[in-house]
C-alpha cells in the first residue's frame, strides 16, 4: 500500500481504492487531501488577510505616520449596497408552468411560504449570512455558506390503554417534535475544496468546524472526545492574519474538518491530531438531488479556467490604490510645509517683534531709522520662503489625486451616478446613460449574488421536501391563511411534494433587483403596468364578447395566460382561475338548459286564457252578490296568510337542514383530513424505521464480509 506524500510533490496517489483498504489508509488519504488543499490555498489566504488589513486601515508602526486615502473601504460599502441590501422575495414555481395545474401551483405556494416564513425573523441567519458572504467576496475574494438540518424528537405519547409504543430495541418510540433548517456562515479561511481547474471538477468540499472539548465528548463520547487535540487556529501563516484574528478567546477549540466527498457520496469528520482514524463517516445523510454537499457554489472573485483559486479585487488594482495613498501622503507633507516662514537680520529687533508682538493698529519703534531706511526698510531686512513652488506642486498633486480616483472608479465600475454625485450641467439623458452603463458593469456580479442566494434557498427547499413531516410543513406554510380555493388542494399538493421527484419539478427564483436598495418607483411602475394591461384587455375583450359571445372562453384563457406572466400576480392567480372556472361552468349550464317555447304558441295560449278569464269574470259578476264578493275576498286573504306562513316554515326547515348537512360535511372532511395526515405520518415513520433497519443490516453484512475477507499482505 502506497502512503501519500504530504510534501511538495503532487500526483503521488494512483489508486484510492488501494489506499482506503484499511482505516489507517483512509485517515492518511484525508490527511494528505487536507494538507494539499491548504497548501494550494495558502498564498491566497495570505493575500486575503493583507486585503482585510488594508480594508480596516490596520497599520504597523512604520505606516502609522502616513496619510492614506482609504477609498477601498468606501468602494466596498457602495458595492455591498448595490449587491445586497434587503431580504429577497422568494418565488417557487413549477419548472414547466401550466395554467390548469392548480395542484402543482398550490404545492409551489406551500413550499414558497415554508422557505420564506422565517427569513425575516431575527433568529434566522439568512440575512446576516448573505451580508457576510458578499463582504467576503468583495474583500478577500470568496464568500460562502452552509445549510444544516436540525431534527428534535420526543417520546410518542401513551396509547388509550396506557401502553407506551416501543421500537425494536425496547426503547420508547420516538416522533419528530420540531425540525429546522439552519443556514450557517462559513469564514472564508475555513472553507476548503480539492485542487481543481474549475469548480465542476472538484472531488470534495469541506469546512473547518471549531468545537469545544465538551462538544466533542457529546458528539463522539468520552473515549474519542478526550483524545481530540484543541488545535483550531487560522490556516494562514501570514503575519497579517495575526493582526486581524481575535486574540482573547478563552476557550480552546478543536479543528474538526467536515468533508463531503462527491465521489463516494459520504460525509467524513476528521481531525489532524486524532491519530486513531476518522472520527465519523455517514452515507449521504441529506440525499439532495441537485446538490450533494449542503453548500452552494461560493462567490468567487476573478476566477480563471487555469486554477480554481480566487484573487481579491483589491489585488487587481492595487497599483492605483497604492499610488493614491502615496499621492495623498505627499499632499499632506506639502500642506505642512506650506506656511509663512523666512530669515531676517539679527540686528533688526523690530522686525521680529512685528511678527511676534504686533497687533492691529500698533506701531513698533526702530532704534536707528536712517540705517534701517538705508538697508531698504523691511524688504531689505527680511527674506521669505518662496511658497509659489510649493503651492504649484500642491495643485498638481491634487489634480493627480483626482485623476487616480477617476481611474479607480473606471476600473471598479463605480461611476458618479452610483455614488450619488452629479453635475448640474448634465442632462437627464446623460445621467440615465451613465446609470445604464453602470448597471451593465455590475450586472454580472449582481447575477452571481442572486445565483448564490437561489442555491442556498434551493438546498433549503430540498431539505424541507425530503425530510420534513407534512404536518410541520403545512404549519410552516400557514395553509389556513390561503384562499378557500387553495385550501381545498392542500392535501393533494402535499402529496405531490412528498411523492415522486419526477412528478413535480420545481425551482427557486429570485429577482436580482429585489436584493438591492428598494426602488419604490419600480414597484409602483410594475403594479401600474399590471393593472393597466389587465384593464385594457378587459375593455377590449368586452367589446369582442358583445359581438361574438362564442369567443368569450378564448378571451378568458388569454387573460389567464397574460396574468401568469407578471411576477406580482402570483397571489391573484387562484382568484382569476376561480372566476374563469365559474364563468365557464355558467356557460355550460346555459347550454344544458331546455329550449325556450315558440313565441307564437305562447301568444295564442295567452289570448285563449284571457278570453276564458273574461267569460268567467262576466259570469261571476252576474251571479255573485256583494256579500259573496266580501266573503271571497276574506277567504283569499286568509289563504294567502296561511300560504306565507307555510312557505316561511318550509324555508326555515330547509335552512336548518342545510346547516346540519354543512356541519356534518365539515366534520367528515376534518375526520378524513386527520386520518390522512396520521396515515402519512405513520408511513413516514415506518419508512424511516425500515431504512434504518436496512442500513443496520447492510452495515452488518458489510462488517461480516470485511471480517471474512483476508487482509492483503503489506508490500515493501
Amino acid at each position: 500500500m502506497s502512503t501519500p506524500s504530504t510534501g511538495s510533490d503532487a500526483n503521488t496517489v494512483d489508486s484510492l481504492k488501494k489506499l482506503e483498504a484499511t482505516p489507517e489508509g483512509k485517515r492518511q488519504r484525508w490527511s494528505s487531501e487536507i494538507i494539499a488543499a491548504e497548501k494550494e490555498l495558502d498564498k491566497w489566504h495570505g493575500s486575503g488577510n493583507r486585503v482585510v488589513k488594508r480594508y480596516l486601515d490596520d497599520r504597523d508602526a512604520v505606516e502609522t505616520s502616513q496619510k492614506w486615502f482609504n477609498i477601498f473601504n468606501t468602494n466596498v460599502g457602495i458595492m455591498e449596497a448595490s449587491l445586497y441590501a434587503n431580504i429577497p422575495t422568494v418565488d417557487v414555481s413549477r419548472k414547466f408552468a401550466q395554467m390548469d395545474d392548480d395542484i402543482a401551483r398550490v404545492a409551489g405556494l406551500i413550499l414558497q411560504r415554508a422557505i420564506q416564513q422565517d427569513m425575516a425573523e431575527p433568529e434566522c441567519d439568512f440575512d446576516q449570512v448573505m451580508r457576510n458572504a458578499v463582504s467576503d467576496r468583495l474583500i478577500p475574494g470568496l464568500g460562502t455558506a452552509w445549510v444544516r438540518l436540525i431534527t428534535e424528537t420526543e417520546d410518542t405519547p401513551a396509547l388509550e390503554d396506557g401502553t407506551t409504543p416501543l421500537d425494536d430495541e425496547g426503547n420508547p418510540l420516538q416522533r419528530i417534535s420540531n425540525q429546522e433548517v439552519v443556514i450557517d456562515y462559513v469564514y472564508w479561511e475555513d472553507f476548503l475544496w480539492s485542487p481543481c481547474r474549475v469548480w465542476a471538477e472538484r472531488r470534495w468540499v469541506a469546512r473547518k468546524v471549531p468545537m469545544t472539548r465538551d462538544a466533542c465528548i457529546e458528539r463522539w463520547g468520552d473515549e474519542v472526545g478526550k483524545q481530540i487535540p484543541m488545535d483550531y487556529k487560522s490556516s494562514s501563516k501570514d503575519a497579517a492574519s495575526s493582526q486581524v484574528d481575535p486574540k482573547n478567546i478563552i476557550m480552546k477549540r478543536a479543528c474538526i474538518y467536515e468533508i463531503w466527498d462527491l465521489e463516494s457520496k459520504e460525509v467524513i469528520w476528521f481531525s489532524k491530531g486524532y491519530k486513531t482514524g476518522l472520527l465519523e463517516t455517514k452515507k449521504d445523510p441529506l440525499q439532495l438531488a441537485e446538490h450533494f454537499a449542503p453548500c452552494p457554489k461560493p462567490l468567487f472573485a476573478n476566477l480563471t479556467t487555469s486554477n480554481c483559486i480566487p484573487k481579491p479585487d483589491f489585488a487587481m488594482i492595487q497599483d492605483q490604490y497604492n499610488e493614491l495613498d502615496e499621492t495623498n501622503n505627499r499632499i499632506s507633507l506639502l500642506i505642512i510645509a506650506c506656511k509663512v516662514t523666512g530669515v531676517y537680520d539679527r540686528s533688526a529687533d523690530g522686525v521680529q517683534r512685528m511678527l511676534t508682538e504686533g497687533s492691529d493698529n500698533t506701531l513698533i519703534p526702530v532704534d536707528n531709522w536712517a540705517m534701517f531706511a538705508e538697508k531698504g526698510g523691511i524688504k531689505g531686512q527680511v527674506d521669505w520662503l518662496p511658497l509659489d513652488v510649493v503651492v504649484q506642486a500642491l495643485g498638481q498633486l491634487q489634480a493627480h489625486r483626482e485623476a487616480i480616483k477617476a481611474q479607480i472608479y473606471e476600473l471598479t465600475g463605480i461611476s458618479d451616478i452610483v455614488r450619488g454625485a452629479s453635475k448640474a450641467s448634465e442632462t437627464l439623458g446623460a445621467q440615465e446613460l451613465k446609470a445604464k452603463f453602470v448597471g451593465i458593469r455590475i450586472q454580472k456580479l449582481q447575477d452571481e449574488v442572486t445565483r448564490f442566494a437561489e442555491e442556498i434557498l434551493q438546498i433549503k427547499g430540498e431539505i424541507l421536501v425530503k425530510h420534513f413531516d407534512p404536518q410541520i410543513l403545512a404549519k410552516m406554510a400557514n395553509v389556513e391563511g390561503m384562499t378557500p380555493e387553495d385550501q381545498a388542494l392542500v392535501i393533494p399538493a402535499l402529496q405531490l411534494l412528498k411523492g415522486n421527484e419526477q412528478a413535480m419539478e420545481w425551482r427557486v427564483t429570485i429577482q436580482a433587483d429585489a436584493m438591492a436598495m428598494i426602488d419604490y418607483n419600480q414597484q409602483k411602475t410594475e403594479r401600474t403596468e399590471f393593472l393597466t394591461a389587465v384593464a385594457t384587455f378587459l375593455q377590449s375583450s368586452s367589446t369582442v364578447g358583445q359581438g361574438a359571445p362564442e369567443l368569450i372562453p378564448l378571451m378568458l384563457r388569454m387573460l389567464q395566460f397574460g396574468v401568469a406572466g407578471f411576477r406580482i400576480s402570483k397571489d391573484l392567480e387562484g382568484t382569476f382561475d376561480k372566476y374563469i372556472k365559474d364563468f365557464e361552468q355558467g356557460i355550460e349550464e346555459q347550454k344544458a338548459a331546455p329550449p325556450e317555447p315558440d313565441p307564437e304558441q305562447v301568444k295564442a295560449e295567452a289570448e285563449a286564457a284571457a278570453k276564458q278569464q273574461d267569460a268567467q269574470l262576466k259570469q261571476q259578476a252576474q251571479q255573485a252578490e256583494l256579500a259573496a264578493d266580501a266573503q271571497r275576498l276574506q277567504m283569499e286573504q286568509q289563504a294567502e296568510a296561511q300560504r306565507m306562513q307555510m312557505e316561511a316554515a318550509a324555508k326555515q326547515q330547509e335552512f336548518q337542514m342545510a346547516q346540519m348537512q354543512f356541519a356534518q360535511e365539515m366534520r367528515q372532511c376534518m375526520t378524513q383530513f386527520n386520518q390522512e395526515m396520521q396515515q402519512m405520518r405513520e408511513e413516514f415513520a415506518m419508512k424511516m424505521q425500515m431504512e434504518a433497519q436496512k442500513a443496520e443490516q447492510q452495515a452488518e453484512i458489510a462488517a461480516a464480509k470485511a471480517a471474512a475477507t483476508p487482509k492483503e499482505p503489506a508490500h515493501e
